[in-house]
Formats: structure tokens, sequence, C-alpha cells
């Protein structure tokens, strides 16, 4: 079994650095967890307006206000199947501000689009293709695609005013023996969403099933994967 992004990627998959083919090589089949931890240099963005919104989206773990530098942060990953047979990656941020605060997705593979899809949230209300791709040090690029509101059967595109486009970006140092991580949400009307850029470290941890926080309140499935 291959991971969800062997699949996307091809053969561009074995450009990738080692240390980058073993992350995003989970499965559900190995029953391994992913453990980051680490430290965040800088996190930025967000103009005093959009406050509210970023707010908003803290109660859903999507956005949080909070800013600052040197924050201690964890990322876990679990490969797992959903209800409806779907190879799933979860994807649990947590940022040690004051209060701690997430920053979840849960990504799938999708046959029809041969691509990439990304459950944002804990709600997964949001969702948007990801185009990944292979950079020339060996790291990995994440960029979302345009936003789509999905509930309840109803899937509504959002408007390029209110929505953003998030890429990420990932290497190894094989000097200093870590990754890297640069994130940055923007809007084309509103600038930066919210950014951030560190380091941390992996630990591989046997896990038969992932903790109930790790997945959606609402299991999504795309149709016609």
């Amino acid at each position: 079994m291959i991971s969800i992004y062997e699949r996307a990627l091809g053969e561009d998959y074995s450009r990738l650095h080692p240390e980058l083919q073993k992350k995003f090589g989970l499965t559900s089949e190995a029953r391994t967890s992913i453990i980051c931890t680490g430290v965040m240099e800088e996190i930025w963005g967000g103009k005093v307006y959009m406050k509210p919104f970023l707010h908003l989206g803290a109660q859903k773990n999507i956005t949080f206000s909070e800013r600052g530098r040197n924050i201690p942060f964890t990322l876990e990953n679990y490969a797992y199947r959903n209800a409806q047979g779907q190879e799933c990656m979860a994807w649990i941020r947590k940022f040690q501000f004051d209060t701690v605060r997430n920053f979840d997705a849960t990504m799938i593979y999708s046959s029809k689009k041969k691509g990439i899809v990304d459950y944002l949230g804990i709600d997964q209300d949001f969702v948007t293709d990801i185009d990944i791709s292979v950079l020339e040090n060996g790291g990995i690029r994440l960029l979302s695609g345009p936003l789509t509101f999905s509930k309840k059967g109803l899937n509504l595109k959002i408007p390029a005013v209110f929505s953003g486009t998030a890429e990420a970006i990932e290497w190894y140092d094989e000097e200093n023996e870590c990754f890297h991580i640069h994130v940055e949400v923007t809007n084309g009307s509103f600038g930066t969403v919210f950014g951030y850029k560190g380091t941390f470290t992996i630990e591989y941890v046997t896990c038969e099933d992932p903790p109930a926080y790790a997945k959606p309140r609402r299991e999504a499935v795309v149709t016609a994967v």
C-alpha cells in the first residue's frame, strides 16, 4: 500500500528527501503515527479588522488571532480509513500560546481529481484541492486552490474576495537534523491572513487507532473518488 501523497506525486515521489518520503509515506496499514515537536520562530499576519473572522475560525480549528515569536508547537499525523473506507491523513497542529490554538485538516486522495483534497477544521465545512510538488532541495510544496463551503449536501464556491490561498513548504536540514516548515495563507484583497515558520523533529509512534480528537466531527466524502 502506498500513501495518498505518493499516489498524488507518482514518480516524482522518489525525488523527495528520504526523510520526507518517510514522513509523507504514512499509511493506515503501518499503524504508526507521527509526532512532530518544535518551535515556530515567528507567527505573523492578520490585520486588526480581520480579528472577528480569525476568532470565528479558531472555534473550527481553522485560524487563530494570536501572534508571536518562538512559539512551541506540535504536529500529529494519523493515517486511517474513515467510515466510507477512504484512506485519510489527519493533520493536528497545536500552537502553545497562553492558550492552545489548533489548525487542523484531513486530507484524502481523490481518484476523480487525481490529487489531494483537503477538508479543513474540525467540521470540514471548507474544502480545497491541493497542488503538490517536489522542490529542487528535496522538499515538498503544497498549494491550496479555491475554497468551497460544504455542508449538508450544499457545495458553495467561496468568492475570491473572501477566500484565501495557502502555501506550505517543508524541507529537511541534514546539517541540523531537523525539518523546516514555512506556511502562509493569503487573500488577494486583504493580504496575509496568517503565516508561520519554524523547525521541528519527528518521533514515529505505534498507533492502532487515532485518538478521537484527530477525527473530524463530520467525516466528509468526495463523490466518485
